[in-house]
């Protein structure tokens, strides 16, 4: 609960501040006595610091207008933008993987014929929960915009550990090509778009050899270093990030360096990679915004193109709450990119 009212509460600012407000308004009419200056004082204090998100947001958005416009150029439309289209939804689809396991993936089609530009999704949740169908109503909204949107699925831990996850990617891609005419797919311009651990694994995915042309990589609020997300976890960290790691990669890092190495999309950096979309909250805590700062730092010196946007009140999964002040930035400037990569 503390951690959900940490992310709505910044988010849906203006509707507290107005809330805050009224009932400031209230207590100043009604209260009397101490009861009257201890509500003033306390409604007071609250309106002010949902005023923060609030004066912050201007500046927060022309930071990621001008981002955009540095690293993608003169890219100001979006896909679609004056048309929507009908989607077909083919709802779990059965895949095999190497060893022999069979996985699911959810297929939204634009109704328009020929192969689209594609969008790969992956959900977060720790990498021990979670399901392709929380992602449906992002699938659905993209797909309307004229892409084929595809929501693969993953094997969790700790009954799985990595690399059966990132394995289980690369199989869903596989697919994918070998589907591609069937399901409305143009293997040469693909996006894959994660969050949270799905971010994770939509980064390494992307930064390797696929049978599908992958055009760029989406992370949102992305674990970048897995080595130094257990060296130096947040503060505080209230879902113990150093045991979610241990749960995924079955070791600390001193025990098995060589697998937060192979887990971590910053040790795959290298000239030439798709370009890469990162998002974040300041706030956030469970993923520290310094491991964006730092993964956007190792892609721009070796030339690979990256957006890199802060949020300065946002936390954990900002972009759940569709009408927050994140998600305000977030939609839009995710479509810029996507227009300007695939």
């Amino acid at each position: 609960m503390p951690l959900a009212f940490a992310i709505l509460v910044p988010e849906l600012a203006p509707w507290f501040a107005l809330a805050c407000a009224i009932a400031l308004a209230i207590a100043a009419a009604l209260a009397r006595g101490t009861n009257r200056r201890i509500a003033i004082v306390a409604l007071a204090i609250a309106f002010a610091c949902t005023l923060v998100p609030i004066v912050q947001y201007p500046s927060a958005h022309a930071a990621a207008d001008a981002e955009l416009a540095a690293q993608l150029g003169d890219v100001t439309t979006e896909p679609a933008k004056a048309q929507t289209f009908d989607v077909h939804v083919m709802n779990d689809l059965t895949i095999a993987t190497r060893d022999g396991a069979r996985l699911e993936l959810d297929v939204y089609r634009p109704d328009i014929p020929g192969p689209r530009p594609t969008i790969v999704t992956l959900y977060g949740g720790a990498w021990v929960f979670g399901s392709r169908k929380q992602l449906a109503p992002f699938d659905e909204s993209y797909a309307k915009l004229g892409y084929t949107v595809i929501g693969i699925e993953y094997r969790h831990a700790p009954a799985y550990r990595f690399p059966t996850q990132l394995h289980d990617v690369q199989d869903a891609l596989a697919a994918i090509a070998a589907h591609a005419s069937e399901w409305g797919v143009d293997r040469t311009r693909v996006a894959l778009i994660g969050k949270s651990a799905g971010a994770e694994l939509a980064l390494l995915a992307a930064y390797v050899r696929e049978p599908v042309d992958v055009r760029a990589a989406i992370g949102f609020y992305s674990p970048t270093d897995l080595t130094r997300g257990y060296a130096e976890p947040p503060f505080p960290d209230p879902a113990n990030d150093r045991k979610i790691l241990v749960t995924y990669l079955g070791a600390t890092p001193a025990e098995r360096p060589e697998i937060y190495r192979a887990a971590s999309p910053i040790d795959f950096v290298r000239p030439g990679l798709p370009p890469t979309f990162l998002i974040c909250g300041r706030r956030d805590s469970l993923v520290r915004i310094e491991l964006q700062r730092a993964m956007r730092d190792a892609l721009r010196s070796v030339g690979d193109r990256v957006v890199a946007i802060e949020l300065p009140w946002s936390n954990h999964v900002f972009d759940e709450v569709p009408t927050g002040l994140g998600a305000s930035i977030s939609t839009p400037a995710v479509r810029r990119f996507l227009a300007a990569t695939l």
